[in-house]
């Protein structure tokens, strides 16, 4: 199917786009790597009257360490340029993980981070990564500046806290702490298709002692969330087989899947508490490798 007409608009800088947006209300959307939104368009699910383009602005495409510690990522960084970080797969195993397991080379390398994130599918890849690890994101709107935590960025499917005439304009990761080791991985049709069930974890380890875990758990709700009550199981515990076995399980149980053609709930229940267990015993591999 070919694209609907629309308006190609080129802004000089974030600012200008956000102006661009803003003059537009409701006509305009932001273009990056265009993965998800062209796709759209082809099927008339979107239909803008305006694209204003962020792909030709300088300077916006970078995965830098912060001087202070943890890593800043820019709003046109690619997937791909994620997947090929040393700083990525060093210091933040599990958003690497993560990146590496999405589409294509043609999709990851056009696809970003940001627009990952603002797509707000619950399938996404890196959203759990991005949770897991405590990201912000840096918003601006043509007058305005300010950072708030990806928690709680994501309202539901295709909605965030974004309001017309803002963007992301840099998501940051803190230094990830001392002794932590993480993981992720996805179910799905084919290794390039999005998850039908996706999990995460981290894990901060001392002495084999499990001082904190995090579990996050996509495409089994309307957003990414949280499997807390598995969390609090694990904490301050030493990660024997029964007891992963028992905290996935007690993930499962936390998800609020839909039926649909891929599976029942008690399908998804069951692929969320299987996955949950392999990547908290992946996680808990790599401490050990990392201790010896």
């Amino acid at each position: 199917m070919s694209l609907p007409e629309f308006v190609h608009l080129m802004p000089a800088d974030l600012k200008d786009a956000c102006a661009l947006l803003a003059q537009f209300p409701g006509e305009a959307k932001a273009l990056a790597g265009g993965t998800d939104m062209l796709v759209k368009m082809k099927q008339r699910r979107m239909v803008p009257r305006y694209l204003v383009n962020l792909k030709k602005i300088p300077g916006l495409d970078y995965v830098r360490p912060e001087p202070g510690g943890g890593l800043a990522i820019g709003p046109l960084a690619s997937i791909e340029a994620l997947r090929s970080s040393l700083d990525v797969r060093n210091s933040y195993r599990v958003l690497h993980d993560a990146v590496s397991r999405m589409g294509t080379m043609e999709i990851r390398n056009c696809g970003t981070l940001a627009g990952n994130l603002c797509n707000a599918s619950p399938a996404a890849e890196t959203v759990p990564a991005l949770l897991l690890l405590g990201a912000s994101v840096r918003v601006v709107s043509k007058d305005s500046d300010w950072s708030l935590p990806v928690e709680g960025f994501i309202l539901g499917p295709g909605k965030t806290l974004l309001e017309t005439g803002q963007l992301v304009a840099e998501i940051r990761l803190p230094q990830p702490p001392a002794d932590s080791f993480g993981a992720y991985d996805k179910f799905s049709l084919r290794r390039m298709d999005l998850a039908l069930v996706g999990a995460g974890v981290l894990l901060t380890m001392s002495g084999g002692v499990c001082r904190e875990a995090k579990i996050v758990l996509s495409s089994v709700a309307p957003a990414a969330l949280r499997a807390r009550n598995a969390e609090a199981m694990l904490a301050g515990k030493a990660l024997e087989d029964r007891l992963i076995d028992k905290a996935a399980r007690c993930a499962a149980e936390e998800v609020r899947p839909q039926a649909d053609l891929f599976g029942t709930v008690e399908q998804k229940r069951n692929m969320a508490a299987a996955l949950t267990a392999r990547v908290l015993r992946q996680a808990l591999e790599r401490s050990g490798k990392a201790g010896n």
